[in-house]
């Protein structure tokens, strides 16, 4: 379960690629520079995560387009497409711990 975990986030970060060259262009955070993740974003083990999502205590959102979040995602996962991310995160808890896939 560990390694299909792992899996699924690795296919849905690959398949982020294109969307994160569209991102680029629009950015309206701080990139750090080295990792060029948001700054104060911070990765999260496989097995953390899947004791996180089994304990309801975070939201895993799926930036993809829903035909691709059709085809796969990680169980649990909420599609909210990019260009729909910041309108919905504004309505989401500050205190929200949020993984994006």
């Amino acid at each position: 379960m560990k390694s299909s975990l792992v899996a699924l986030v690795i296919a849905a970060a690959v398949s982020l690629l294109g969307a994160a060259s569209f991102a680029q262009q629009q950015r309206k955070y701080e990139v750090d520079p080295k990792t060029k993740w948001a700054v104060g974003a911070k990765q999260t083990p496989a097995d953390e995560l899947k004791k996180q999502v089994d304990a309801g205590t975070v939201r895993i959102i799926d930036v993809r387009s829903g035909a691709s979040f059709e085809k796969e995602t990680i169980p649990g996962a909420i599609n909210v497409p990019l260009d729909q991310l910041e309108g919905y995160l504004k309505t989401v808890s500050k205190q929200t711990y949020i993984v994006f896939t």
